[in-house]
């Protein structure tokens, strides 16, 4: 579960039209503009809009990183930005990720948010070769739970906030193959 390992993983490939990135601190901009728009952060953990501070999460985070303990992801299609996505919560057993801090601007391409879901997943059962996904969404996210459940994921309980789920190695083909054509419009190696 080595950075090295996951820097060959296709997802991460800039030689494609859309691929995800380690982020960086000079990203700190960037992620304070997604966390702060309204429509994008009502199911977000609040974190404060200071560039600043958000540098220095991010330098923290990269110590995570080298750890192989959490990877947080800009996510990018023709070399311009446009989301965040990060895995952590590394388990043993069974093997697990979670995933989340999932926020894609809306003025993107199509097929966009469900690439880069399955980028997740193909990182962390093709990749790093966990088992299974475990994550939780806010209850009142509605789009983000349906998603979800069209992808094959399980629903495991929930707390006072959020619903719970599952998402088994198992049901990741069929994610893919439903997702084929967001894959092909965003695999074209460019030129």
């Amino acid at each position: 579960m080595s950075v090295s390992s996951l820097l060959k993983s296709p997802a991460l490939d800039p030689n494609f039209q859309s691929y995800l990135r380690l982020v960086e601190p000079y990203d700190a901009a960037f992620v304070c503009q997604l966390r702060a728009d309204p429509a994008l952060n009502r199911h977000l953990s609040p974190s404060p809009n200071d560039v600043l501070e958000q540098t220095k999460w991010i330098e923290r985070y990269k110590e995570r990183e080298k750890h192989s303990e959490e990877y947080y992801f800009v996510i990018s299609s023709n070399e311009t930005d446009f989301g965040v996505i990060r895995m952590y919560d590394f388990r043993s057993n069974p093997r697990s990720f979670s995933w989340g801090s999932w926020i894609v601007k809306p003025e993107r391409p199509a097929g966009l948010v469900t690439f880069s879901a399955v980028m997740i997943y193909e990182i962390g059962f093709d990749t790093l070769g966990f088992e299974q996904a475990h994550f939780d969404v806010r209850k009142g996210n509605s789009k983000v739970i349906n998603f979800h459940l069209r992808s094959g994921a399980i629903e495991a309980g929930e707390t006072d906030l959020d619903r719970l789920f599952i998402f088994p190695k198992a049901a990741w083909s069929s994610f893919r193959e439903k997702s084929a054509g967001q894959l092909k419009s965003h695999r074209v190696l460019c030129s």
